[in-house]
């Protein structure tokens, strides 16, 4: 026995219904669950593409299109976060990786990107941004992390952060190396500081 065919209004429902699940999935895809930040692979792709523009910012065509010569990037790192977790419960700990990340995201300018690159490690790129401006950028993020309140009313956090910033032919793996060695840089020297690479 053959189905019966759907109306118009029964099949516009159901093309609707697809395409929320679809969007649900390419939300999925390119977000973090947790902190609601892009995820690596997505920060990754992006990244790899703004790059290969700066290398080419001689370009008239590109340079008209784009308007930009730098790209940077930061990598925030929670201070003793472990600690959070152990102290306070990983529920707590989740309560200030969404702190966190959110006031991170909101600090940024539209088209500059936020990651949750692995742990409690946030990837930024941000661009236009030489590394004077990213560390600046970054330094102006810290103080708005050392002011978040938090249901564990004793509760504080900081971040280190470390910057590096494009030069032609730089590759994403040698940017992410040297903000990580300048990051690096920060929590060995006390934490709750920014660091750029140069400074290294």
């Amino acid at each position: 026995m053959e189905k019966p065919e759907l109306t118009k209004e029964e099949l516009q429902k159901k093309v609707a219904e697809l395409e929320a699940e679809i969007s649900i999935l390419e939300k999925d895809l390119i977000h973090d669950h947790l902190t609601n930040l892009k995820t690596r692979g997505f920060f990754e792709e992006e990244a790899k593409m703004y790059l290969e523009m700066v290398a080419h910012s001689d370009d008239t065509r590109r340079k008209q299109w784009f308007g930009f010569r730098n790209a940077s990037i930061i990598l925030f790192d929670t201070d003793y976060f472990k600690k959070v977790n152990d102290t306070f419960g990983h529920l707590v700990g989740d309560e200030v990786l969404k702190s966190v990340s959110k006031t991170i995201e909101d600090s940024l300018r539209e088209g500059d990107t936020a990651s949750r690159w692995g742990g409690e490690e946030i990837a930024v790129l941000l661009l236009g941004a030489n590394e004077t401006d990213a560390v600046a950028k970054a330094d102006e993020i810290r103080e708005e992390i050392s002011k978040l309140k938090f249901s564990a009313l004793d509760l504080s956090v900081t971040i280190s952060a470390g910057v590096a910033s494009s030069e032609k032919g730089v590759h994403l793996s040698e940017l992410v190396d040297r903000a990580d060695k300048a990051l690096y840089k920060a929590k060995e020297t006390g934490r709750n500081k920014v660091v750029g690479y140069s400074e290294i």
